[in-house]
């Protein structure tokens, strides 16, 4: 076996959602070194475990800033760094303190966007777009500056999401669709009402109710409902007011990354906010059905996927908005009825 020449750290972004949308500019760099280097991964721990079963990374590196084992720790990261003798760091990250690491772990070449003043660590600092472009173009271009724009143009392969599943994950995908009385995957839709990053993003439990009982009266589907650690509640809820045998949720269940790839993975359908369970189930392929709210087409756009997007572009859309309406009236949201999300499941399910 010949020994790899290269070796490259790859900071990967903070988010679910965003990590998944790097994986086509992970993908071109792997493919570019066709085995050539050693690749390794940075990451948060929860992010790390999205990539496990792919064949892109040789190693893992978690990493945390708040209440970080001392393995995980920036100070652990930077002698790590040191003392591997890391030739290349690719920054998906935006933020000084990633750029700072790199440069003090004496990784030779260490290219990233030159924003919020970073652009003193980075041996290559990119230029910020003039525009905004979907945020896998976003990743690409870094690429790119790598390459020296070797990336694929065909988009059916620049642009596609991709992400894979360990037997591990298949098991307890088993597991779960056992415990839950699930039907066959083909008869279970997703619904991920919530979002992480941004409370102005989530959809009303009592729409996703109502949406629950359409999908079960009319079309006879299983409903999974979605959840995060901190969501288990409203999961529940929505499973207790619905009042049909065949709406489930995840609250009881394994909630681990694991778990979230493999019920997107086997599902007929995702309904989903714009939130990390979108991507993730884009990236297997499934159909996704996006509420698209605060935030902008433009930043999730895929040239290669064929979304069904629904938003009502109003003026004050997008705000990116985090934690309250700026308007006070919540309309990009409360606009997407269930009735509205109800039809458009009709016609994909039955494309």
């Amino acid at each position: 076996m010949s020994q790899k020449s290269k070796k490259i750290c790859v900071f990967l972004p903070n988010w679910l959602g965003d990590a998944v949308m790097a994986t086509p500019a992970i993908r071109c760099l792997y493919e570019q070194f066709n085995g050539n280097a050693v690749l390794t991964a940075l990451g948060r721990p929860h992010v790390l475990e999205l990539f496990d079963g792919s064949p892109w990374f040789d190693n893992q590196i978690p990493f945390q800033i708040k209440n970080a084992p001392p393995e995980q720790s920036q100070y652990h990261i930077i002698r790590r760094f040191r003392r591997e003798q890391f030739d290349l760091a690719l920054l998906l990250t935006n933020s000084f303190r990633t750029a700072l690491i790199a440069w003090s772990g004496k990784i030779t070449q260490r290219i990233g966007y030159a924003k919020l003043g970073r652009g003193l660590f980075l041996s290559l600092p990119v230029k910020i777009p003039s525009s905004d472009i979907p945020l896998v173009d976003y990743y690409l271009n870094l690429v790119d500056a790598v390459t020296g724009k070797n990336t694929p143009n065909d988009p059916t392969i620049r642009y596609r999401l991709e992400l894979y599943t360990t037997p591990e994950e298949e098991k307890l995908g088993d597991d779960i669709w056992n415990n839950l009385g699930l039907r066959s995957p083909e008869k279970v839709l997703v619904f991920n009402v919530g979002s992480a990053s941004s409370i102005v993003k989530s959809w009303s439990l009592d729409f996703a109710v109502e949406l629950s009982r359409l999908v079960v009266d009319q079309l006879d589907f299983d409903v999974l409902i979605n959840c995060g650690p901190d969501e288990t509640q409203t999961a529940r809820e929505i499973v207790t007011l619905a009042k049909r045998k065949h709406v489930f949720s995840m609250a009881d269940q394994p909630l681990n990354i694991h778990a979230g790839k493999i019920c997107l993975k086997r599902a007929r359908l995702t309904v989903s906010t714009d939130s990390g369970p979108l991507h993730i189930a884009s990236a297997f392929g499934k159909p996704t059905l996006v509420l698209l709210g605060p935030t902008s087409e433009t930043y999730i756009a895929n040239p290669y996927l064929d979304r069904n997007i629904l938003t009502r572009h109003l003026p004050c859309s997008p705000c990116y908005s985090k934690k309250k309406c700026p308007e006070k009236h919540h309309r990009c949201m409360k606009e997407l009825t269930p009735q509205l999300v109800f039809e458009k499941i009709q016609s994909v399910v039955n494309q």
